[in-house]
């Protein structure tokens, strides 16, 4: 899947452009509605590069600091199953040109809010540091479309953000017929 090596080199790019995670802000959340989705997300945080063509929808959740959400759908009969995408994923972003990618291990999660859910732990080198992080990966079927999420974190900033991811996790909900 292009879209999905694509939106792997803007993430890896983004984990280097901000300056701290500031704690999600889930008082007041903001809702986003477009395709054929809506979810709730945190105050302090901005949806960006938004694309909706045939059959493919996608859009970053990004925060004030490195910590990153994406989330991509396609037509249901389409799509990868959950670990051939998060593997596919993670293969498409070890291999962009900023810093390098180290160690992923995957380890399968419980479902939970009616997503499926693979845990990725991997370790980004860049000039010399090594920065631990986290990605999420869910996924679930609506109205003919599979629904992927894609959560990522410094580890040493979970804790900040965690309680933006479940807003979006479990607020995330589509239309159930198929646009």
């Amino acid at each position: 899947m292009r879209l999905t090596q694509l939106l792997s080199t803007l993430l890896i790019t983004t984990i280097f452009t901000g300056c701290g995670e500031p704690k999600a802000d889930v008082s007041t959340p903001q809702t986003h509605s477009s395709g054929a989705i809506t979810l709730d997300y945190p105050k302090n945080w901005k949806i960006t590069e938004e694309s909706i063509t045939s059959g493919i929808h996608s859009f970053f959740i990004e925060t004030n600091g490195n910590a990153l959400v994406i989330f991509q759908s396609y037509p249901a009969e389409d799509a990868d199953d959950l670990p051939v995408f998060s593997k596919s994923f993670s293969d498409a972003a070890t291999e962009t040109p900023v810093g390098k990618i180290a160690g992923a291990t995957f380890a399968g999660l419980p479902n939970e809010d009616g997503f499926e859910w693979i845990l990725e732990d991997f370790t980004i080198n860049l000039l010399g540091e090594s920065i631990p992080h986290r990605r999420l990966y869910g996924t679930k079927d609506v109205g003919g479309k599979r629904l992927f999420l894609i959560l990522q974190v410094a580890s040493e900033d979970s804790a900040k953000i965690e309680s933006g991811f479940q807003l979006i996790r479990k607020s995330l909900r589509g239309k159930q017929t198929a646009e």
